[in-house]
């Protein structure tokens, strides 16, 4: 795969940063040339993805879509290009980054993580500290394609760091049985209780902490008698 990089800084003595206007125009120059060397190699028979670094700055103001029209291989087979865009751009600007790359894939470019897992280093800082799965994931996630295998991953992230995973705003008991069985360690939402008065919460605690004992001594005499038996 060829791969060509549209720099943030000119070659130039001084070494200073480039100006928005000339990081734009380098990152147009990337694109044609990339383009114009997968024509290049498409004549001889030879249809390879290209990718290309450009920063999402670029990206939200270039014409990509007619500059691929114009320069793209005319070929049925033609693989597409890849636009590398570093992790850190990506995590800042989720949205537009998800937008640029649906309107990107009209034209057969897709966008890709570069330099991903830099961001995961901070999680090595964070080996004592629970791993909170956010309701937006914890929802249907006993059924849900997308949002089980994320739990499951965040899960079993977080018991490799020897932390525990907690379930966040759960609601449903198909969710919170498909987390159990996941491994998840804790749970938090309506389900076990809605938002009430601290006094109404200490009555509660005491509740539980008389009604368990007297469950307990129940249910002795029939534990005893099935080990008589």
């Amino acid at each position: 795969m060829a791969r060509y990089r549209a720099g943030s800084r000119l070659s130039v003595e001084s070494s200073l940063p480039a100006d928005e206007a000339s990081v734009l125009t380098l990152a147009e120059r990337a694109l044609v040339k990339a383009l114009q060397s997968g024509l290049n190699l498409s004549r001889f028979d030879v249809n390879l993805r290209i990718a290309i670094n450009v920063p999402v700055k670029c990206l939200i103001k270039l014409p990509v879509g007619k500059i691929v029209r114009d320069h793209r291989p005319q070929v049925d087979d033609w693989p597409g290009l890849m636009i590398d865009v570093t992790e850190e751009q990506i995590l800042s600007e989720i949205t537009l980054a998800n937008e640029l790359s649906r309107t990107f894939a009209e034209h057969n470019v897709r966008l890709a993580i570069d330099d991903f897992g830099k961001g995961c280093a901070t999680l090595m800082k964070l080996k004592e500290l629970p791993f909170a799965l956010d309701r937006s994931f914890v929802v249907g996630c006993g059924t849900d394609k997308v949002h089980a295998p994320i739990c499951k991953t965040v899960i079993n992230l977080a018991h490799s760091f020897g932390a525990l995973a907690v379930g966040i705003g759960l609601e449903k008991a198909s969710d919170t049985m498909a987390l159990i069985s996941m491994g998840c360690d804790l749970g938090q939402g309506f389900l076990f209780g809605q938002p009430m008065p601290k006094e109404r919460l200490i009555a509660l605690l005491k509740q539980r902490v008389t009604v368990r004992p007297a469950a307990t001594a129940a249910a002795a005499p029939a534990k005893a008698a099935l080990e008589t038996a």
